[in-house]
């Protein structure tokens, strides 16, 4: 026979003792021997004495009550397993008491003989699986220790052949140094590889800056349909100059969205030449070009948007007007864009030291750290579908080719004022006087093929002004057949066409003539020259836009006139 289990019962009720010896009197498969402590006092000084290998608790005795009662005795026997037999149905207490090291929570009242047994023999040996878990732990923490020793010894072992070594490692410092030398143009080379595929891309966003042409042609379509609308503004010829200016001025700048794509962080070329550019002259132009999105495209989205000037007497600054314009007006529409409902839009100008300053600020919403840190960067925007993210990132690749510095201050909900500082102290050459196209000396016969028909009547007007004698077609197909029929001294063509595209109508027109002068006419002249492209049978490419002494030179040029 089995020796038998002793159990320690701390419970003062007499009734509540009787009744759980009749319980484990019953019970079948184990045999225990009950010993009784009618405190928590006595009950630790039974523990004392040894021999109990189990420990039934109640909570409320008469020197102790709740989870104090609990505390104590575990205390006292931390190693021997320990059930709660509470009169208590407290749900909070017993997770308590469970997640302190009780094997169980039984209530009394809902206890029959089996349940007691189970819930004391699972106790027994969870409470024995814990305990070779902790020697387990033990032992593996000794082990551990030996292990720790063990790599210390070698550790020293090593620091005195690390030590041993060291001469070696300094003969190895010179070539460590190029090695670094050689890293850091690996560097450098990575990044601007990085940064001219990140260019590259641009050529493949026509999608995307849609949003950058429309700002650039709001004003043209803007002071435009303003003639339209009032034919008696035509009697002003003061006001219809101004609005011409403007639209031939917005027309131009938007022109060069496409050649911005390709040089958008390009560095300054050696032998460009900046002029003296009067920086308030350009402020008041820039506000006039950007006028339908700041009032009426505001207005009619419920926007109400002030613009003001705080232009200080300041000296001209060496550089490009046309990029400085642009630069402006991006600012501007960044300010705009960060108005709600209604703002202010403050432009100010100033000297400080030898730079001259130029700050525009908002009282719109503001940035968070995280998108002033890279708003600068090429395509990133919070605008989603409305912008591309070229906006401040033109802003800044313009201000370096300039040499200027740029700094951001902005808050959430307290607006943004974005300054552009631009050197004073470079020498700038004196503007030259625009050299005038060349005047045509002989008429000539001249094949436009093009197929949109109001780039085809410009052009015709155009060579009209000259005299010449113009022969035109609406596709490469019909441009070959009247090229056979008849002679020309200069082939003009675009090159996306249907049929038979530019650059097909060269080879062909070249195998037929090959001294022919042939010109392309293109809108991706800017970008067909930024990656050095000249289809086969070209003579001469020409970006569109373009204009009257544009057409003019490339005449000139092919022909030899």
């Amino acid at each position: 026979m089995d020796s038998p289990i002793n159990v320690l019962l701390i419970e003062d009720n007499d009734e509540h003792v009787a009744f759980l010896r009749q319980l484990l009197a019953t019970a079948e498969g184990a045999h225990f021997e009950l010993h009784r402590a009618g405190d928590v006092q006595r009950g630790i000084e039974r523990l004392r004495d040894g021999g109990i290998q189990l420990i039934l608790l109640d909570l409320t005795l008469p020197d102790s009550d709740g989870l104090e009662t609990f505390i104590r005795v575990m205390e006292a026997a931390p190693d021997i397993p320990l059930i709660v037999l509470s009169g208590l149905s407290d749900v909070a207490l017993a997770i308590e008491t469970v997640q302190l090291g009780a094997q169980d929570y039984l209530v009394k009242g809902h206890v029959d003989n089996h349940l007691l047994v189970r819930s004391m023999q699972y106790a027994i040996e969870r409470k024995r699986t814990q305990m070779q878990l902790k020697r387990a732990n033990d032992s593996l923490e000794a082990r551990v220790r030996e292990r720790t020793e063990m790599l210390v010894q070698t550790n020293v072992k090593l620091q005195q052949e690390v030590a041993e070594r060291k001469r070696a490692e300094e003969a190895l410092l010179d070539s460590n140094r190029q090695l670094s030398a050689a890293l850091g143009q690996l560097q450098a080379t990575q990044g601007e590889i990085i940064q001219r595929e990140r260019m590259h891309a641009l050529g493949r966003m026509a999608n995307g800056i849609a949003h950058d042409f429309n700002n650039a042609l709001a004003p043209i379509l803007g002071f435009s349909e303003l003639l339209l609308m009032k034919p008696e503004t035509l009697q002003e010829p003061h006001k219809v100059r101004n609005y011409i200016e403007l639209i031939h001025t917005s027309a131009k700048d938007s022109a060069k969205v496409v050649s911005r794509l390709r040089e958008f962080y390009r560095y300054r070329d050696t032998g460009e030449v900046f002029t003296p550019v009067v920086i308030n002259d350009v402020v008041l132009q820039a506000i006039s070009v950007s006028q339908p999105r700041w009032k009426d495209q505001a207005l009619a989205e419920g926007v109400n948007i002030d613009i003001r000037t705080e232009m200080s007497n300041v000296p001209t600054v060496p550089g490009n007007e046309s990029e400085l314009r642009e630069m402006l007006v991006n600012l501007i529409f960044n300010s705009i864009d960060a108005i709600p409902k209604r703002g202010t839009i403050t432009i100010q100008t100033e000297v400080q030291g030898r730079w001259l300053v130029i700050t525009v600020k908002d009282d719109g919403l503001g940035m968070s750290e995280e998108v002033k840190a890279r708003c600068l960067e090429p395509f990133y925007s919070t605008k989603e579908d409305l912008g591309t993210g070229l906006g401040l990132g033109s802003v800044y690749g313009i201000v370096r080719r300039h040499e200027g510095e740029i700094d951001i201050q902005s808050e959430e909900g307290r607006g943004t004022a974005i300054s552009v500082s631009l050197p004073l102290d470079k020498r700038a050459k004196a503007p030259e006087a625009p050299k005038p196209a060349p005047t045509p000396t002989a008429t000539l016969k001249i094949l436009v093929v093009e197929d949109e028909p109001m780039v085809r009547e410009v052009i015709c007007v155009y060579l009209a002004e000259d005299r010449h004698e113009v022969t035109t077609a609406e596709n490469g197909r019909e441009g070959l057949d009247k090229f056979k029929a008849g002679s020309f001294d200069l082939v003009m063509t675009d090159r996306a066409m249907p049929e038979m595209n530019g650059d097909q109508l060269a080879i062909e027109v070249k195998k037929l003539r090959p001294e022919q002068p042939i010109v392309l006419l293109t809108g991706f002249g800017d970008l067909m020259a930024g990656s050095g492209e000249q289809p086969q049978g070209v003579d001469l490419v020409v970006s569109k836009p373009f204009t009257l002494a544009t057409l003019r030179n490339a005449i000139a040029k092919a022909t030899g006139r």
